[in-house]
Protein backbone atom coordinates (compact mmCIF):
# COMPACT_ATOMS: atom_id res chain seq x y z
CA UNK A 1 0.00 0.00 0.00
CA UNK A 2 2.99 2.41 0.83
CA UNK A 3 4.49 1.64 -2.28
CA UNK A 4 1.10 2.95 -4.32
CA UNK A 5 1.05 6.25 -2.58
CA UNK A 6 4.77 6.38 -3.67
CA UNK A 7 4.36 6.25 -7.04
CA UNK A 8 1.43 8.20 -6.92
CA UNK A 9 3.35 10.91 -5.83
CA UNK A 10 6.35 10.75 -7.83
CA UNK A 11 3.52 10.48 -10.66
CA UNK A 12 1.99 13.80 -9.53
CA UNK A 13 5.50 15.30 -8.86
CA UNK A 14 6.36 14.92 -12.40
CA UNK A 15 3.27 16.15 -14.11
CA UNK A 16 3.43 19.00 -12.44
CA UNK A 17 7.05 19.43 -13.90
CA UNK A 18 5.83 18.65 -17.06
CA UNK A 19 2.88 21.47 -16.90
CA UNK A 20 5.26 23.84 -15.13
CA UNK A 21 7.38 23.65 -18.46
CA UNK A 22 4.53 23.79 -20.91
CA UNK A 23 5.55 26.43 -22.82
CA UNK A 24 2.98 28.91 -22.95
CA UNK A 25 1.71 30.96 -26.59
CA UNK A 26 3.09 34.29 -25.26
CA UNK A 27 6.29 32.62 -23.95
CA UNK A 28 6.53 31.77 -27.82
CA UNK A 29 6.27 34.94 -29.19
CA UNK A 30 8.62 36.19 -26.77
CA UNK A 31 11.65 33.61 -27.93
CA UNK A 32 11.57 34.95 -30.82
CA UNK A 33 12.96 38.33 -32.59
CA UNK A 34 9.98 40.96 -33.13
CA UNK A 35 9.66 42.62 -36.51
CA UNK A 36 7.59 45.23 -37.72
CA UNK A 37 5.36 43.10 -39.83
CA UNK A 38 2.15 42.10 -39.53
CA UNK A 39 0.93 38.97 -39.20
CA UNK A 40 -0.35 38.42 -42.82
CA UNK A 41 3.34 39.57 -44.12
CA UNK A 42 4.63 36.69 -42.00
CA UNK A 43 2.60 33.91 -43.38
CA UNK A 44 3.71 35.96 -46.66
CA UNK A 45 6.61 34.83 -45.65
CA UNK A 46 6.14 31.28 -44.16
CA UNK A 47 4.62 30.62 -47.96
CA UNK A 48 8.00 31.81 -49.45
CA UNK A 49 10.17 29.96 -47.39
CA UNK A 50 7.50 26.73 -48.66
CA UNK A 51 8.26 27.71 -51.75
CA UNK A 52 12.35 27.52 -51.41
CA UNK A 53 11.75 23.97 -49.94
CA UNK A 54 8.99 22.97 -53.24
CA UNK A 55 12.03 24.55 -55.49
CA UNK A 56 14.66 23.31 -53.74
CA UNK A 57 13.40 19.79 -53.76
CA UNK A 58 11.89 19.50 -57.39
CA UNK A 59 15.57 21.18 -58.70
CA UNK A 60 17.39 18.99 -55.90
CA UNK A 61 19.00 22.15 -54.75
CA UNK A 62 19.81 21.68 -50.86
CA UNK A 63 20.49 25.48 -50.65
CA UNK A 64 17.49 26.47 -51.60
CA UNK A 65 15.71 23.91 -49.11
CA UNK A 66 18.01 25.33 -46.20
CA UNK A 67 16.79 28.64 -46.76
CA UNK A 68 13.55 27.33 -46.29
CA UNK A 69 13.89 25.96 -43.61
CA UNK A 70 15.71 28.43 -41.33
CA UNK A 71 12.99 30.61 -42.08
CA UNK A 72 10.71 28.55 -41.05
CA UNK A 73 12.99 27.76 -37.50
CA UNK A 74 13.75 31.31 -36.88
CA UNK A 75 10.73 33.13 -38.16
CA UNK A 76 10.37 36.66 -36.00
CA UNK A 77 7.50 37.38 -34.57
CA UNK A 78 5.41 40.32 -35.74
CA UNK A 79 4.92 43.65 -33.75
CA UNK A 80 1.46 42.88 -32.68
CA UNK A 81 0.58 39.36 -30.67
CA UNK A 82 -1.06 37.46 -33.40
CA UNK A 83 -3.84 36.26 -31.48
CA UNK A 84 -5.07 39.67 -31.67
CA UNK A 85 -6.62 39.02 -34.92
CA UNK A 86 -9.70 36.86 -33.60
CA UNK A 87 -12.54 37.43 -32.01
CA UNK A 88 -12.08 37.22 -28.10
CA UNK A 89 -13.45 33.98 -27.78
CA UNK A 90 -11.71 32.44 -30.18
CA UNK A 91 -8.39 33.61 -28.85
CA UNK A 92 -7.47 31.04 -26.58
CA UNK A 93 -8.06 27.72 -29.24
CA UNK A 94 -5.80 30.05 -31.70
CA UNK A 95 -3.27 30.33 -29.20
CA UNK A 96 -3.25 26.91 -28.33
CA UNK A 97 -3.12 26.41 -32.26
CA UNK A 98 0.18 28.41 -32.87
CA UNK A 99 1.99 26.65 -30.21
CA UNK A 100 0.73 22.80 -31.60
CA UNK A 101 1.44 23.78 -35.20
CA UNK A 102 4.40 25.77 -34.67
CA UNK A 103 6.30 22.73 -33.38
CA UNK A 104 4.41 20.43 -35.72
CA UNK A 105 6.11 22.44 -38.26
CA UNK A 106 9.90 22.12 -36.34
CA UNK A 107 9.48 18.92 -36.82
CA UNK A 108 7.98 18.72 -40.11
CA UNK A 109 11.17 20.66 -41.70
CA UNK A 110 13.46 18.64 -39.32
CA UNK A 111 12.11 14.79 -41.60
CA UNK A 112 12.70 17.34 -44.64
CA UNK A 113 15.74 18.32 -43.64
CA UNK A 114 17.07 14.83 -42.75
CA UNK A 115 16.17 13.33 -46.10
CA UNK A 116 18.12 16.03 -47.72
CA UNK A 117 20.70 15.27 -46.09
CA UNK A 118 20.99 11.77 -47.18
CA UNK A 119 19.74 13.27 -51.12
CA UNK A 120 16.74 11.25 -51.02
CA UNK A 121 14.88 13.64 -53.00
CA UNK A 122 11.80 11.30 -52.82
CA UNK A 123 11.80 11.23 -49.13
CA UNK A 124 12.14 15.04 -48.98
CA UNK A 125 9.04 14.81 -51.31
CA UNK A 126 7.11 13.27 -49.00
CA UNK A 127 8.25 15.44 -46.51
CA UNK A 128 7.04 18.21 -48.29
CA UNK A 129 3.85 16.78 -48.93
CA UNK A 130 3.59 16.47 -45.40
CA UNK A 131 4.53 19.80 -44.24
CA UNK A 132 2.11 21.34 -46.82
CA UNK A 133 -0.69 19.54 -45.16
CA UNK A 134 0.75 20.95 -42.01
CA UNK A 135 0.56 24.55 -43.47
CA UNK A 136 -3.26 23.82 -44.99
CA UNK A 137 -4.72 22.45 -42.07
CA UNK A 138 -3.95 25.54 -39.55
CA UNK A 139 -4.61 27.97 -42.60
CA UNK A 140 -7.86 26.43 -43.07
CA UNK A 141 -9.16 26.05 -39.42
CA UNK A 142 -8.85 29.86 -39.10
CA UNK A 143 -8.86 31.64 -42.47
CA UNK A 144 -12.89 32.69 -42.04
CA UNK A 145 -12.29 33.70 -38.72
CA UNK A 146 -9.93 36.56 -39.02
CA UNK A 147 -11.93 39.30 -37.39
CA UNK A 148 -9.04 41.68 -37.66
CA UNK A 149 -6.33 43.07 -39.90
CA UNK A 150 -2.96 44.14 -38.21
CA UNK A 151 -1.63 47.80 -39.54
Amino acid sequence: MKSIFIKLALVLSLSSLVSAQEKTADDLIKSMKKADITYAQLMTGMSEALNNIQSGIIGMNSMLVDRGINFVRTHPAPKQKPWVIMAEEDRNSFKSTLLYFDKKMDEDVLAIEKAVDKKDWDMALQGLNTFENTCMACHNSWKNKVKYIME
